[in-house]
């Protein structure tokens, strides 16, 4: 063996191992994400690389240039329409008799959604269109004051309400939901009956859609010794804000759903 090929054999087992190649980062796509102005498209037809055009910018017109292909309509639409657009264009201009037309956002626009209610930090939140609720709600953070309920208010393309459970969006059991550029996000105060009377801890207690009379008493921590157990007074206002008294007999307590703004009286037997 020459002393060449030994410095270079030992040079060789000398080097440490190169890192192993990854691809390039990418964005996360959402296929629903709705284009608007200013957002930059990257679109690849697959096998024809003449047709590519990497980083289209949607003008404030909401259209943007593809090649010498002609101007498209984006502005609105979702990035699946854009790319069914784009397709059904080059099959009528001959370009290709069944192409496999790739689009994606390879730069989001500026887009904010807005937090308010019993959250900690009630604010604009900037989003790049692959944000979902949960997401953002974790950076608001609940206050101590906030129900059950979150509600998302959408004026585009159309006005839209939306109302999720906040426990299911905190374990994870809703289904993602993905904002879109000026969703309103609202956290609503619980919605609270009063409780007074002979029980162990009268006071203000949160109620959901849910609540039953009986499930109320027991958190208000049951009734006294001395309370009158058999019926019990609920104060509610009707239709015309006026409040109307019925009695609950011990028989409807696990049915009687109890609602926000009752008042809830229980009283004390004769002895």
């Amino acid at each position: 063996m020459t002393i060449a090929l030994l410095v270079l054999l030992l040079q060789t087992a000398e080097r440490p191992p190169s890192p192993p190649q990854t691809p390039a980062a990418t964005v996360s796509q959402n296929p629903d994400y709705v284009v608007g102005p200013q957002d930059k498209l990257s679109i690849t037809v697959v096998g024809i690389p003449e047709l590519n055009q990497p980083n289209g910018l949607v003008d404030n017109a909401g259209t943007m240039a593809y090649l010498d292909q002609g101007v498209i309509k984006t502005s609105g639409k979702t990035v699946r329409q854009i790319q069914a657009e784009i397709r059904q264009l080059l099959i009528d201009k001959g370009q290709a008799t069944n192409p496999t037309v790739q689009v994606e956002v390879s730069a989001f626009r500026p887009q904010m959604v807005y937090v308010s209610g019993a959250v900690g930090h009630p604010q604009g939140y900037p989003i790049t269109g692959t944000e979902t609720l949960m997401t953002v709600i974790a950076q608001a953070g609940f206050s101590p004051a906030a129900g059950q309920r979150v509600q998302v208010v959408r004026n585009k393309p159309a006005h839209q309400e939306f109302t999720f459970d906040r426990h299911a969006l905190e374990n994870g059991t809703a289904a993602p939901f993905l904002l879109q550029d000026g969703d309103a996000v609202i956290v609503p105060d619980a919605e609270k009956a009063i409780v007074r009377g002979d029980v162990r801890s009268p006071g203000m207690y949160e109620v959901g859609r849910d609540t039953t009379l009986l499930q109320l008493l027991v958190i208000a921590g049951d009734f006294t010794d001395k309370a009158a157990r058999g019926s019990v007074r609920v104060t509610r206002k009707n239709d015309n804000g006026k409040p109307v008294d019925q009695k609950v007999g011990r028989e409807q307590f696990s049915t009687f759903l109890v609602k926000p703004g009752d008042v809830v009286f229980v009283g004390r037997r004769i002895l």
